[in-house]
């Protein structure tokens, strides 16, 4: 997509919320659940600040991710992500003394020593063929 049609993040992330917008709306819509919502929304007006914050909060994640895509690719994007959350999980366990159980620091070892060989042996480090 990024090679043949030449995309930026912001005609990504625009046809990606707009088609988003569209599901969802006929989604609730079919559902009625859009009727729970506006009886939430009046009786918790305070909500729709709070769902303000959390939408740009969002956008502007989703706009350095549809950056990093379109600017250097999937795979970078997939390997920020992950160490993002590698290190959510970590900084989760050492700040906040959560336990992870056995097979868990298994998963987190992987991901460390995927993401370590990614950096020696990745794509663009090292001598060329």
């Amino acid at each position: 997509m990024r090679a043949e049609h030449n995309v930026k993040s912001g005609h990504m992330m625009l046809n990606m919320n707009f088609w988003s917008v569209v599901y969802v709306a006929v989604a609730i819509v079919f559902t009625g659940e859009v009727f729970a919502l506006i009886g939430f929304i009046s009786r918790h007006p305070i909500i729709v600040w709070q769902m303000a914050s959390l939408s740009l909060a969002g956008a502007i994640g989703q706009f350095f991710i549809h950056m990093t895509v379109s600017e250097f690719g999937p795979l970078p994007c997939s390997i920020i992500t992950t160490s993002r959350k590698f290190f959510t999980v970590l900084g989760s366990v050492l700040i906040f003394g959560n336990k992870l159980l056995p097979r868990q620091w298994v998963a987190a070892g992987i991901v460390f020593t995927g993401l370590g060989l990614d950096s020696v042996y990745g794509k663009g480090s090292g001598k060329k063929k």
